[in-house]
């Protein structure tokens, strides 16, 4: 090395470079056993930065106005504000955004209002109340008599609580209230499968677990007496959303009943709890897909529930079902106690003035025959009504020939009450 070629031959020289070695080898044995507190280097050296620019701060005052306002914007939003925590770019950034990182951690709202780094983003959720309002009005049966009104929703953008949205469906047949709802939980926890589990039911009441985790109640409110019918549909997805249907026979769970049963069969219940779940991506936003391209439940109820209250003298409707535009009632037989099919479909056609035509239909078993009546009324509905000797058309006869005649089933698809249903 130079220095040590300049003293090869100087004792003293020698001497001080061999001092000079010594007390770096003694330096350096020090340092190998020597740790360093990093966190007090690192706040000493965070202290010394503040104080830097304090004295930089300090030194703009004297150069005017318009240099203390640049150099206080740059260190706001560098350092979050002078004097205060650094804050990193990343501070910054807007919010969570799916799209960009589906599988990272996420950055959205917290319940104060402001940004948390969140590493789970099935936890996010962003649904305004009016999307949940307007979701729950394009899911209901389309009538035209049918009326909207008292609709209120609860926002849900980015905390841990519901979004959800109710409004009393009148289709012309009775006020009721019908509500949604939606949360995000968490799938493994096994206080949420508890939901899906069915308890002691009331006298009355009916509760049913479907496969894929929903489950369907039916109850009153307050007991059998108050005459309030509620029947709730309950469902959990797989992405981690707790989705709910309820609707009443009353204006309100408190009301008076204004029809026998609620507006929505069970199985319209459930495909409206599958409206709502359809209506999130796995994101947690809602799907504009949900909005454009709407798909009403159908109004299968009402068909049935018309169909039931139009058997003539002597005939009563034990059981009732159907889907669509189609719904059926089995009839029994007052004095007989025979049971047979009574069915009626909806659909579209070309006005005849009128005309009704009758004909005789094939059942699906031997001896089993069925009688029809069709018309089609002025404004183009096609009411097609057929009876059946039997309790099912795939099922063995029970009379010789079906118990409605061509006049009584005429009566029944020529009925001003179809009309409301379109």
């Amino acid at each position: 090395m130079p220095l040590e070629n300049d003293t090869d031959n100087d004792t003293e020289g020698t001497s001080k470079n061999r001092f000079e070695n010594d007390l770096g080898e003694i330096m350096r044995r020090t340092g190998g056993t020597f740790v360093a507190d990093r966190r007090a280097l690192l706040e000493a050296g965070a202290l010394r930065g503040r104080r830097k620019a304090a004295r930089r701060c300090a030194t703009a005052l004297t150069a005017g106005g318009l240099t203390l306002a640049a150099l206080g914007t740059a260190g706001v939003y560098v350092t979050g504000g002078l004097g205060g925590d650094s804050a990193s770019v990343a501070d910054a950034a807007p919010a969570w955004a799916p799209s960009s990182m589906p599988d990272g951690p996420s950055r959205s709202p917290d319940a104060s209002g402001g940004s948390g780094q969140r590493e789970n983003p099935a936890s996010f959720m962003r649904a305004h109340a009016n999307q949940m309002i307007k979701l729950l009005e394009i899911s209901l049966p389309v009538l035209p008599k049918g009326e909207f009104s008292k609709q209120r929703g609860t926002s849900n953008m980015g905390g841990p609580g519901v979004a959800d949205a109710s409004l009393v469906y009148d289709d012309s047949y009775g006020a009721s209230l019908v509500t949604i709802s939606a949360r995000r939980i968490d799938t493994k926890d096994p206080k949420i499968r508890q939901l899906l589990k069915c308890g002691k039911t009331a006298d009355g009441s009916l509760c049913t677990v479907g496969p894929y985790g929903k489950k369907t109640e039916q109850g009153h409110v307050g007991g059998k007496s108050s005459g309030v019918k509620v029947w709730k549909s309950t469902r959990i997805s797989a992405e981690g959303f707790l989705l709910q249907a309820v609707e009443y026979n009353a204006p309100s769970p408190t009301g008076t009943p204004t029809r026998n049963e609620p507006p929505l069969s069970v199985l319209q219940l459930e495909e409206l709890a599958a409206s709502v779940e359809g209506a999130f991506t796995k994101y947690g936003v809602m799907n504009a897909e949900a909005f454009t391209s709407p798909r009403p439940v159908q109004n299968s109820w009402e068909v049935f529930e018309t169909l039931g209250n139009l058997v003539p003298t002597g005939q009563e409707a034990v059981g009732r079902g159907g889907g669509g535009d189609e719904g059926y009632a089995i009839v029994r037989d007052k004095k007989t106690k025979a049971k047979t099919f009574l069915q009626v479909r909806l659909g579209h056609g070309t006005p005849d003035g009128g005309k009704v035509i009758t004909r005789n239909e094939a059942g699906r078993h031997a001896g089993t025959v069925g009688r029809t009546a069709e018309t089609v009324t002025a404004k183009g509905l096609r009411v097609t009504v057929t009876s059946y000797n039997a309790e099912y058309p795939h099922k063995a006869p029970v009379l010789s020939t079906p118990p409605f005649t061509k006049a009584q089933l005429s009566a029944i698809a020529t009925a001003e009450v179809w009309q409301t249903l379109k």
